[in-house]
């Protein structure tokens, strides 16, 4: 047979062995890709990435070849037989040493300045002239959170420090501040509390962001939250996936921050990802260069429902999401005149129980907006203003909750709290199109009932 005498040869034998491996190669590299293979870049940034790896893998392949092919010729070549057939030894050959001590040398340093420049494009920021889309993204046990900002129309009168113990800030025209609005000043979130006469109280250092210095001047945003949901059902119990929106071709910004342990910000067609760090503000720049939803999901453990806490890249042509972003910031708050905040400020339903006063506070501070909305509209979870569903079945919705809502356990919010809770979301007007009860929620209220 022909393959038995090309087996009698080393040539012929080395042959047959890198036949052999590459069609095994090629047989299983249809399974491998899906698991290997980069996917198709949607960003510049990513392209830039997507290059520099095939360089590396270029190189890395090359190498490869040919040391691989070097030992198997030694193997073949010197394949011993005899005492009388060992090859010659040589103690010393300085061309050699030159040679395997240049080669990787340069290797390195064209690697190092290549990967050098492409660190360098990814990471930079927008020209000062250039338009850019500015989205929050708060990550959470076990949710995201995506907000945006628009001027509010006023500026900080008098300069204020990072300290956590620095409540009440100035501004120029405090009347357009209204109660649970969330302002911004640079990357920092500021919850107001109450306003008496043009001092405003305020929560610093909100939705997982940090305080830090601001001078008198500074434009004062008004935050608003742009998470929309969709209803793909990519994981058990957890149908409604939150959507960040975003315009194709402009410079997009997104402040990743955590409420409290580590996360990562990881759409795989950006070809890069971004810790969630408690304490900091991180900063991802990217301009997207494709319309489409993107899967996306952290990629830092963080706990028992790390594997729910997905989300979706929505990109929108750039007139789509103009629309879409009016839509969503909606019209100024009417400004208020007088003093307002403190709990006899609130107004409670006949009937109800706790302090509404701090169940506001208790919401925003156990996350519950992340899911439910800032006035429990309802974002990633159901509508929960003007809750009907009695304080002992809420309750055992905090111990024993139904869906992907996380366990709060007494040692973290006690039942009188929740009551408190409770209390608040009664003073809170249901948005109108919110006026049908959840199903699993109506399954809630008949259980107990």
């Amino acid at each position: 047979m022909a393959y038995q005498r090309l087996w009698r040869t080393r040539v012929g034998r080395l042959t047959l062995i890198m036949g052999a491996a590459a069609l095994a190669l090629l047989v299983f590299s249809g399974l491998a890709s899906a698991q290997v293979a980069l996917p198709e870049a949607v960003t510049e940034q990513g392209d830039s990435i997507r290059a520099l790896f095939f360089v590396v893998l270029a190189i890395g392949v090359i190498v490869f070849v040919i040391v691989e092919a070097m030992i198997l010729w030694v193997v073949f070549r010197y394949k011993r037989k005899s005492d009388d057939e060992l090859p010659t030894q040589v103690a010393h050959n300085a061309t050699a040493e030159i040679l395997w001590t240049g080669i990787p040398t340069v290797i390195v340093v064209v690697l190092f300045i290549v990967s050098f420049f492409v660190l360098q494009d990814i990471q930079a920021a927008a020209d000062p002239d250039e338009d850019v889309v500015v989205v929050d993204v708060q990550g959470r046990q076990w949710a995201w959170a995506f907000n945006y900002a628009v001027p509010l129309g006023t500026e900080l009168s008098e300069p204020i420090s990072p300290s956590l113990s620095e409540t009440e800030i100035h501004l120029e025209d405090p009347s357009l501040v209204v109660p649970f609005m969330t302002l911004k000043l640079g990357v920092e979130h500021m919850r107001v509390v109450s306003r008496t006469g043009d001092v405003v109280t305020v929560d610093r250092a909100v939705n997982g962001t940090v305080a830090i210095r601001h001078q008198a001047g500074a434009e004062v945003m008004r935050v608003f939250n742009g998470t929309d949901t969709v209803a793909e059902g990519r994981l058990q119990a957890a149908d409604n996936t939150p959507i960040v929106t975003v315009p194709v071709g402009q410079m997009i910004r997104f402040n990743i921050a955590s409420a409290d342990v580590l996360h990562a910000f990881y759409t795989p067609q950006f070809l890069t990802k971004l810790d969630a760090v408690p304490g900091r503000v991180q900063t991802l720049w990217v301009r997207i260069t494709d319309s489409g939803d993107f899967k996306s999901q952290c990629a830092e453990y963080c706990g028992r429902d790390h594997a729910r806490m997905i989300y979706t890249v929505r990109a929108l042509p750039l007139a789509e999401y103009e629309a879409w972003f009016s839509d969503k910031a909606g019209e100024a708050p009417a400004p208020i005149e007088g003093d307002f905040g403190g709990e006899e400020e609130v107004e409670q339903q006949e009937g109800a129980i706790g302090n509404p006063a701090n169940g506001q506070q208790l919401f925003f501070s156990l996350g519950c907006n992340v899911c439910h909305g800032d006035f429990g509209e309802g974002v990633v979870g159901p509508t929960i203003a003007m809750t009907i569903v009695p304080l002992d079945r809420v309750i055992l919705q905090y111990r024993e909750p139904l869906e992907a809502m996380s366990v709060f356990p007494p040692d973290q919010v006690s039942d009188d709290e929740i009551a408190d809770i409770y209390a608040w979301l009664q003073t809170v007007p249901r948005p109108p199109e919110a006026d049908v009860i959840p199903s699993k929620l109506a399954e809630l209220i008949e259980a107990g009932g």
